[in-house]
C-alpha cells in the first residue's frame, strides 16, 4: 500500500483538526463500504462455481473420494459443500429466482436434507389420512426415532436417481410440502410420484415442477400411481394434473377389518406437455 502525506489530500481545516488526535502518526482510513471477501480478486465467484460443480456431480452419483481427488480438497470439505452449503450459497450469491428452473409462481423445489425431518412428520403421519397416502398406518414413534428414520431414509437415497425426495418451499422460504419420484426405470421410461401438502395449490405447483423434471429433463414417458377407494386427499390433485384412470385392482389393501380397492392412474409425457401448451 502506498502512503500519502495527509497535507496533500486533506483541506487545512480538517488536517488541523486531525493533528489534535494523531500528530505524526500513520493512519489507515477504511473505505465507507468494504467489498465482500473475494469480490476484488474474483475468488468468490471462482469458489461459488467450484462448489456448484461439486454439488451437481455429487447429485449425479459421483462419490466423495472422487470429488476430493478431482478438486484437491479433503473429503470433509466436500461433505460440507454437498450437505450444508448449497442453499446458503444460492441465497448469498443473489441468484435471480425468477429464472430458476425449480420454481414457478407459487413454490420452489429443492432436494430434501436430513434436517428436514420435522417437516415430514406432520399430523398426516398420525391420522387416518396416512392410510390413504401410503396404504399404511404409522406407528406412534417418539421424536428421536422419527428423526433417525428420516435421516437414514434421506442418506440411503442421497445418490439415487431412482428415488429422489423433494421439499416444496414458498418464495419466502417456508416449508409447504414435498414429494418424491420413485421406481424410476430409465429403460422403459416409467416412474411413480408421490406428493403431499396441506394446501392443494402447493401440492399441484410442486408436482408440476417434478413432472417437468421427469418428462423434460430425464426424458421419461409414463408416470403411474394409485389411490385407495374413497380417497379425497390426493386423488383430486392428480386428476387436476391430468392423470387418467387406467384400471382398478379389487380388494388390494387390507385396513380396519376389510379389503379396499386400489384405483390406478397414469400420465404420459405427451399428455402433460399438451396440457402445458393448451
Amino acid at each position: 500500500m502506498k502512503y500519502r502525506n495527509a497535507s496533500e489530500l486533506l483541506p487545512p481545516q480538517l488536517l488541523k483538526e486531525l493533528q489534535k488526535y494523531a500528530q505524526g502518526k500513520m493512519l489507515y482510513i477504511p473505505k465507507i463500504k468494504r467489498e465482500s471477501w473475494g469480490m476484488g480478486t474474483g475468488a468468490r465467484t471462482l469458489y461459488f462455481q467450484r462448489n456448484s460443480d461439486i454439488r451437481n456431480q455429487f447429485s449425479r452419483g459421483v462419490n466423495l473420494e472422487s470429488l476430493s481427488e478431482e478438486y484437491f480438497i479433503s473429503e470433509d470439505a466436500v461433505k460440507k459443500i454437498v450437505y450444508k452449503k448449497g442453499d446458503d450459497a444460492m441465497k448469498s450469491e443473489g441468484i435471480d429466482y425468477s429464472k430458476y428452473f425449480w420454481q414457478n409462481d407459487l413454490v420452489r423445489v429443492r432436494r430434501a436434507k436430513p434436517e428436514d425431518w420435522r417437516h415430514n412428520y406432520h399430523n398426516l403421519y398420525f391420522s387416518e389420512d396416512r392410510f390413504f397416502t401410503d396404504y399404511e398406518q404409522e406407528l406412534p414413534w417418539d421424536e428421536e426415532t422419527r428423526k433417525e428414520n428420516w435421516e437414514n431414509y434421506i442418506k440411503a437415497n442421497w445418490n439415487s436417481d431412482e428415488h429422489i425426495i423433494f421439499i416444496f418451499e414458498s418464495h419466502a422460504g417456508e416449508y409447504v410440502g414435498g414429494g418424491n419420484l420413485h421406481g424410476v426405470d430409465e429403460r422403459h421410461g416409467t416412474f411413480g410420484m408421490y406428493v403431499y401438502a396441506d394446501d392443494e395449490r402447493y401440492a399441484i405447483a410442486g408436482a408440476k415442477l417434478m413432472l417437468e423434471y421427469a418428462f423434460d429433463e430425464r426424458r421419461l414417458n409414463n408416470c403411474h400411481t394409485g389411490f385407495i377407494e374413497n380417497d379425497t386427499i390426493y386423488q383430486p390433485v392428480f386428476v387436476k394434473l391430468g392423470f387418467k384412470l387406467e384400471g382398478t385392482r379389487r380388494q388390494q389393501v387390507f385396513h380396519k377389518g376389510r379389503y379396499w380397492d386400489e384405483h390406478l392412474y397414469g400420465l404420459l409425457a405427451e399428455e402433460f406437455n399438451a396440457r402445458k401448451q393448451g
